[in-house]
Formats: C-alpha cells, structure tokens, sequence
C-alpha cells in the first residue's frame, strides 16, 4: 500500500492515540465470573433510577424518524438551571472528548502556546497539537499549591490555560477563590482560562466557575454527565462560555451532535436533579466515606502512598512498592480488576496508579486483590531465589536492601522470600492475622529461622542437593526445619 502519510494533515501523522480508563468491554472474557472496574471513575451510587431512564429512551425511540432540533433548547435551558447560568451561555457537546476537540477548534492557531499543567487529563494536549499548537508543561502541584505561579508574563505569552477542577488523575481540587483570581489575569492577558469540571458534582461545587462566564469572556467551562450520573455509554456533555464565546462555538460545533435519546435522557437528568439534587448529596456523602476507608486500607499495604484528593478517585504513589504500576495493573487484570495504570500521565513513570471510589463491597474486593497480588508476586519471587541461591549460593547479609534489616542486624539474607511460605506451622513463630477487608493470612513477621546464617546453609545445601528444581520442598522442610522446631 503507497505511504500516504506525506498528503495527510502533519499533525495528524504525528498523533498518538490517548490512553484511558474504561476498558471494560475489551477486558470482558468468555466464562469470566466477575470484572470490576476501577479504572474508570464514575458515580459509585450508578445510575439514578434505571427504570425512569428506560422509559425515557424507549419513548424517545418514538422520534428517532426525526433529526433532533439542532438548537436544543430543552436541553439548554435544563442545563443554564443546573448550572446557574442562562441558556445563552450552554454549548451542547457528545461528552468531554467531543467538547475539548470544539474548544481547541475555536479559539487555536497554529503557534498558539497553551499552558499545561501536568499531570492531567491527556485529551487537552492532543487536541493542542493536532490544532498546530505548542503545549507547555508546567507542573500541577506548583499550580495546586499557588496559583499564582502562573505569572502575568507566561499569560502574556500564552493563548489558553487548561486547568483540570478536580484534577485527573491526582483528585486535588483547587479552591474557586484562587480560580478567580487566576480568571482576572487572564482576562486581562486575554488568554483564554479553560477549567474541566466533569468531577466538579462528586466533589464540591461550591467551587464551580460556572457563574462566572456572564461577566469574563475568556473562561469556558467544561461539563460531563458521565461522571456525575454513572451513564458512560450515552455520550452527554456541554460548555459553558460567555455568549460572544459560546456562540462562536455554536458556529463550529458539528449539527446534531447530540441524538435524539441522548438529549431526552440529558434534559430529564438535568431538570430532576437541579430540582432535587439529594441523589447528588447522597453521592457525594458516599464518596468521603468510602474514600476515606479506602485510604486507610491502601495505606497499610507497605510500599502504597495513597495521594489525599476530594473527589471519587484516588492516585496512588507506588514508588517504594514491589511491582511498577504495569505490573500490578497486569495481575490485577487476572484477578478480575481493572485499575488505572498511570503510566500514560506525563510525569508519572510507572510510580502511579489510580482507583476509583466505589462501594465498600467492592472496595474490599479489591483491597483483597492487591493483597492477593502480593502474595503471587511473593511467591514467584521465592521461587526465583530460590533458583538464584542454588546457583549462586550463599548471599549473606544484603545490607543495602532498603529494608535491611527486617528481622536482626547479621541476618542472612540468602533467602530473601521463604521458600516455604505459608508454613502454617505457628511453632516457627509466624500466625494467622486478620485481614483489614476479612479472613486471615499467614504472617512471617514473628519468625527468623531462614534469616538464621546456620539455618540457611542447610537449606541451601539441600536445594544444592537436588537436580534441577526441586519437585517438593517438604521433605526439606521435614530433614531441615521440623528437627528445630
């Protein structure tokens, strides 16, 4: 086939596809009993009531002969109400995807220098470099902590900021206040203040910018139902912008972008909950609930750094732990969990994850898988050194392991993992303990016999002795171990 990449649009060529959450159904297995998904960050209490949202669809059926009036007013006006504007300033969008590409379609030039915190949600920088556009890459917890390190001067030079509130993935959320003044800077500047606020109604908003598109035409907000009403697979979103500004995008937005089902179900959603927002309450009452359970219990796996954060999702900092996030997202992928593999966030490397909030059923299960993972890895590690002591023998005291040393200063290190883990055998001075989520695992914290330098020659004879690896280990156990017990 000719290469046709040189008579197609350069930046383009140049595009690589985003990574993100939400890959159910490609994880989806024949036979599989269960698959939860953590990866994608969605309303924890699901959708609000299924069967209303099923009538609407099927009586929205009714119309589909018909093209929607591609001026949506029944789904302005419900969303001006939801978010406490006019219908003047609602630019209807197919989710936060399609409202980024019309955002970036409206007001960059090729050159355009776009101010990018990082890291953040990575739809904003390809739909920088596809309009021709230069991002560049500051530092999110520098924003985070001031905004002011955004100065007058990089505005001055710049043509937009993309602000993420909460942001994705780390879950912080930068008060409306500090907003407002970076909002003033930029209109002066006239440099265009776009803030992501799919989270914003799992989180607090109190601190939507929303309201303040009437009097400064340089902000444009974004906002999503996914997120909020748990309703990934009907793709509903709007911008809100000053009219001038939302107008111009009402000019370039692609016709009917919103289907006949997606605008009845989005206008129900927004008129039932701007007049009754509990199911948002509750939602987000649930949210620092299990958020803070869920902390608590990712903080006691050694080596996880749970990030503090105010919305339904929580990154976590693995930098100290066993697996690289590849790894863990790989065997929790096997253990029917899917989780957020950070690696595709700029700056991250493969020392984040991110977990969505979800209930404590769920939130258990996988506290209960991670722990499994450990075991695993724990196991193949054994394994390995096992066949490591055979060829390399005796190791001796590895004095600059991190966690040296874990049981007694001089121990023996040969056998880093015990190869005979879980023994089950308390005279060794390991026991069952309880598991935070329920059940119990063997712990090794109490014994020391394979740290011992006399206990571990013998092992290590032992496993010399044997050709090849060994079939069993319990006949060493039986000759090595029980005689000390």
């Amino acid at each position: 086939m000719r290469n046709v990449d040189k008579s197609l649009r350069k930046t383009a060529v140049k595009i690589q596809k985003c990574t993100h959450g939400g890959r159910f159904a490609e994880n989806i297995r024949p036979n599989m009993i269960e698959l939860l998904d953590f990866s994608a960050n969605f309303n924890p209490l699901g959708p609000p009531d299924i069967e209303a949202i099923k009538k609407i669809a099927i009586h929205a059926i009714n119309d589909i002969e018909w093209y929607p009036d591609n001026r949506y007013p029944d789904f302005k006006k419900a969303a001006a109400v939801f978010a406490g504007v006019d219908p003047e300033n609602i630019v209807p969008a197919n989710g936060s995807c399609e409202l980024v590409r019309l955002i970036a379609e409206t007001i960059l030039d090729v050159g355009d220098t776009v101010i990018l915190p990082q890291p953040t949600f990575d739809e904003y920088e390809l739909n920088i470099k596809l309009m021709g556009a230069v991002p560049e890459h500051i530092e999110y917890r520098n924003v985070y902590r001031n905004v002011g390190s955004i100065t007058g001067e990089m505005l001055a030079a710049s043509k937009a900021v993309f602000i993420c509130n909460p942001n994705n993935p780390t879950g912080t959320l930068i008060p409306g206040q500090e907003l407002e003044k970076l909002a003033l800077k930029c209109q002066e500047n006239e440099t265009f203040l776009i803030i992501d606020e799919a989270f914003i109604e799992l989180s607090d908003p109190r601190h939507s910018m929303a309201a303040n598109v009437k009097e400064n035409p340089f902000i444009i907000i974004m906002r999503s139902l996914t997120k909020v009403f748990a309703i990934p697979g009907v793709r509903i979103g709007y911008g809100i912008a000053h009219p001038d500004v939302a107008g111009r995008m009402e000019n370039v937005r692609i016709p009917w972008n919103l289907g006949t089902i997606s605008t009845a179900l989005g206008t129900w959603l927004l008129e039932k909950h701007a007049a009754d927002p509990s199911y948002l309450e509750r939602s987000r009452e649930l949210i620092r609930t299990e958020r803070d359970w869920l902390m608590n219990h990712l903080s006691l796996i050694r080596g996880f750094d749970p990030l503090p954060g105010e919305t339904n999702f929580i990154m976590v900092r693995i930098r100290d732990f066993s697996m690289d996030s590849r790894e863990i997202d790989l065997r929790m992928r096997s253990l029917g969990i899917l989780l957020r593999d950070c690696g595709s966030f700029g700056q991250t490397g493969r020392d984040y994850i991110r977990v969505a909030v979800r209930t404590r059923e769920d939130n258990r299960k996988l506290i209960d898988a991670l722990a499994e993972s450990v075991t695993q890895w724990g196991r193949e590690q054994a394994d390995l050194k096992i066949d490591e002591a055979r060829h390399q023998g005796k190791i001796a005291s590895r004095t600059n392991c991190e966690y040296y040393p874990c049981h007694f200063e001089g121990q023996d290190c040969t056998f880093c993992f015990c190869p005979f883990y879980p023994c089950n055998d308390e005279r060794t001075g390991g026991h069952l303990v309880e598991r935070s989520t329920g059940g119990q695992v063997w712990s090794c914290e109490g014994c020391d016999l394979v740290h011992r330098p006399e206990v571990a020659n013998l092992i290590l004879e032992a496993l010399m002795a044997c050709e090849g690896k060994p079939e069993d280990l319990k006949d060493i156990w039986k000759k090595v171990m029980e005689p000390m017990l």
